[in-house]
């Protein structure tokens, strides 16, 4: 009889502390999401004063300067300097698009017809459409980059790729 008094008696404080248990629990989830919340609102202000938003102008210049490839022209990707920087926010695309130093270089891969192989007639005429506006897209682009290096003397590569 007393093992079994024991053993209910240990089973009722065992229930008791669950329950405390989930009541802490709901109290620490509800103190995570109000934790949770306010970081959300302090975060967009802490990126204003973040270390990158108190260098000068000259200062960002040259460090985008620096990102630019060094052993060939930058190519017209938006995956690299100087295009890439442009992406970052606006302060810094008003910085790049400024700064012709960052657009005096260009590699430009042209479309080609001549893949070595010569598909049917019909095929031809779509592969000349498409190689045409692929063309035209990119005189544009690097018309507008062109544009931004000012009169910084230029270098220029290209290469001819099939389309």
């Amino acid at each position: 009889k007393e093992i079994k008094d024991f053993l209910e008696k240990s089973a009722k404080e065992v229930h008791t502390i669950d329950n405390e248990i989930n009541q802490l629990q709901q109290q620490l989830d509800l103190l995570q999401d109000k934790r949770s919340k306010v970081l959300d609102l302090v975060e967009p202000y802490r990126a204003l004063i973040s270390p990158a938003r108190r260098l000068s102008r000259d200062i960002l210049e040259e460090i985008f300067l620096a990102c630019l490839p060094t052993d060939r022209n930058p190519c017209m990707s938006s995956t690299e300097a100087p295009l890439l920087l442009t992406r970052i926010c606006s302060s810094w695309r008003s910085i790049a698009h400024s700064t012709p130093r960052l657009w005096a270089a260009i590699h430009i891969v042209l479309p080609t017809l001549d893949t070595g192989y010569y598909p049917p007639a019909n095929l031809v005429s779509i592969r000349e459409g498409m190689v045409r506006l692929k063309l035209d897209q990119r005189q544009a682009a690097a018309r507008t980059w062109l544009d931004r290096s000012g009169s910084c003397p230029l270098s220029i590569s290209l290469y001819e790729s099939p389309y």
